[in-house]
């Protein structure tokens, strides 16, 4: 840990008119889950913010960003920054290429506001993770958040061209280019994308875009069991049906949804809900295939949402990714089903309830495990379900959990024979540590 005393003087003689405290809970409420930084500043602009992680660079001290806060419970206990920088200040939208369908932003704009500048163009950045009205771009980018919609669209990995970043001396450097067909050179981007800030501050970011769809529609169907809905994702994979999502609901999911939000799903047995874009005869003829295709392989019934039940719906599927012990599997599709049978049986040993929600047709299944206070008998089910998942070439991370978890269970498990390479880049990048340590995988 530097000085902060002269970090403070430092930012006050060469940046008088960038907002700054040395209280940082005027800014934020810091609650037990945040470590609270001895400083905060909140830049409006990116030669403002790389003269910060310069002068905390140059004092030795520690440097955390944070944008909106929404993925703040993701990784393991950091030590706490010497002085955090709020990107929510960064927030231009700089080019909106609508006949290239690109455009080029900063990164601390919220995505519900770029998606609003896009839509007036009939465009969207496909990307959909949950509370868009709060997460920045820049922090979907670093914890690569996704939704439902990855399933036809892909996560950040696959919509960011190119990055600005910020490095551990204050350097501002490029990735990528502006252009879809720029791809010369190494792909920085996939470095940055996830990586939590431990190798740069993301301030600006050029994405691909997509049109907006003519229409959207949701198919829910009802299945009295994991294996036969899983057979339905699977034969649907397999045929020539394009969906936009696949999503797999558990009795448990379905349960919290109906008390917490109004819905009125079946809560005994499963529910998939499928979604399609495109134009209405397209999407008619697909969703009378799917039905041939659900009803062949048992499907109880189906329910078609639209406009604004069709909306409200996947808000709360997006919502129920953030429960208070949420730990994300990711698995082949065809495990899915059998995962589910292993997660009922190991909370019902240990006295335990859950609720599954799975982006089915890519693998991924966010388990809420209840009660959320019950810390050993947590730990022994999240230990056997690891060692499950891990048996069958799967990773299970625990994305939201209380402190107290945290202290008592590794929420990423074992970093892997790669981490010697992680290691070696983030020496690179950062050999100073100036970006705080201690949250990302193995302790980085």
């Amino acid at each position: 840990m530097g000085d902060t005393t002269l970090l403070a003087q430092a930012i006050r003689e060469h940046l008088p008119h960038t907002p700054f405290s040395d209280e940082p809970g005027l800014f934020h409420t810091y609650t037990d889950e945040m470590t609270m930084p001895h400083l905060i500043c909140a830049p409006t602009t990116i030669n403002e913010a790389a003269r910060i992680v310069e002068l905390a660079h140059r004092h030795h001290c520690t440097i955390q960003a944070r944008g909106g806060g929404t993925s703040n419970d993701l990784g393991s206990l950091s030590q706490a920054p010497d002085i955090e920088l709020l990107t929510t200040g960064l927030n231009q939208l700089l080019e909106h290429e609508a006949p290239d369908l690109t455009c080029h932003i900063e990164a601390g704009m919220t995505l519900s506001t770029l998606q609003n500048h896009l839509a007036r163009k009939g465009q969207k950045l496909a990307l959909d993770p949950p509370d868009a009205k709060h997460a920045t771009i820049g922090g979907i980018i670093a914890s690569n958040a996704s939704g439902p919609k990855r399933l036809r669209y892909g996560t950040a990995r696959d919509q960011v061209i190119g990055l600005r970043v910020i490095q551990a001396d204050g350097t501002v450097t490029r990735s990528g280019g502006r252009v879809v067909k720029n791809v010369a050179g190494y792909d920085l981007n996939k470095l940055y994308i996830g990586s939590l800030g431990t190798l740069g501050i993301i301030v600006e970011a050029n994405f691909k875009l997509q049109p907006l769809p003519a229409t959207e529609q949701t198919l829910l169907l009802t299945y009295t069991n994991a294996d036969d809905a899983m057979h339905t994702v699977l034969s649907l994979l397999g045929s020539a049906i394009t969906p936009t999502a696949l999503e797999l609901i558990d009795s448990g999911a379905a349960n919290s949804m109906n008390d917490g939000y109004g819905l009125h799903l079946p809560t005994n047995g499963y529910t998939l809900a499928v979604n399609f874009e495109g134009n209405h005869t397209a999407l008619e003829r697909q969703i009378n295939e799917t039905r041939l295709q659900a009803r062949r392989l048992n499907a109880l019934l189906g329910e078609e949402l639209t406009n604004q039940d069709q909306e409200h719906f996947w808000h709360i599927i997006r919502q129920q990714q953030r429960g208070t012990l949420t730990c994300k599997i990711s698995l082949l599709p065809s495990q899915i089903a059998p995962y589910l049978r292993i997660l009922s049986s190991t909370c019902r040993q240990h006295t335990l309830e859950a609720a599954s929600i799975a982006h089915a047709g890519n693998g991924i299944v966010y388990t809420e495990l209840r009660p959320a206070d019950a810390l050993p008998r947590l730990t022994a089910t999240i230990t056997a379900l690891r060692h499950y998942v891990n048996s069958h070439h799967g990773t299970l991370v625990i994305e939201r959990c209380p402190t107290q978890l945290k202290r008592q269970i590794d929420v990423w498990g074992d970093p892997g024979s790669s981490f010697f390479m992680m290691q070696r880049l983030k020496e690179q990048f950062d050999p100073q540590g100036t970006f705080t340590k201690g949250r990302f995988l193995g302790g980085l």
